[in-house]
């Protein structure tokens, strides 16, 4: 029976090398794929980097086209002004002026801007604003009569709404009508 604790001993010892040959395929597999998790960690972070540093660029230069179109315009004011300080003729100055600011107004409808035409229609809090309201027994109540200043989309987007007067129902038509009611 002396033979039974010898082996007993001498499979523990192969068992226990077995898995020490088994652990280190895995150590190996383990190490191989924290490695690759490192190197996929810095590379997503060199393209986040790159990434924010091409969108900085990008915005840096994106309005350069429409800067240099904008340039011709700021040369044909100087020269418009350089003009009126020489003539006494207004006409010529204003028809100079009203040249300018229609290339400058053609620039700005190139690139999608569109003012928003809004005299006569119902009034829209997404594209008004409203600055009073004014009574006008000529337009339906809610209908915007005059604009105090424009406002403008860029492409759909609203960028600047219309600050508007608004008409209301005139007191007085409203007592009327609720007298009418009655009667």
């Amino acid at each position: 029976m002396a033979d039974g604790p010898e082996n007993s001993e001498d499979i523990n010892s192969k068992h226990d090398e077995e898995e020490k040959a088994e652990n280190i395929p895995c150590e190996d597999e383990v190490a191989q794929l924290r490695e690759k998790i490192l190197r996929m960690t810095a590379e997503f972070d060199n393209f986040r980097k790159r990434s924010i540093k091409e969108r900085d660029e990008y915005r840096k230069f994106a309005v350069e086209q429409i800067v240099i179109e904008l340039l011709e315009v700021y040369d044909n004011f100087e020269r418009a002004l350089e003009s009126a300080k020489q003539t006494d003729d207004v006409a010529s100055v204003v028809k100079g002026v009203e040249m300018v600011f229609k290339q400058f107004a053609g620039i700005l409808e190139k690139e999608g801007l569109q003012k928003i035409e809004c005299v006569g229609a119902e009034f829209d809090p997404y594209m008004h604003e409203a600055m009073m309201h004014v009574e006008h027994p000529d337009h339906d109540e809610n209908t915007v009569v005059d604009v105090c200043k424009p406002g403008y989309c860029l492409h759909t987007k609203v960028i600047r709404p219309a600050m508007v007067a608004v008409s209301k129902k005139p007191e007085d038509a409203g007592k009327n009508e609720s007298n009418g009611k009655d009667a």
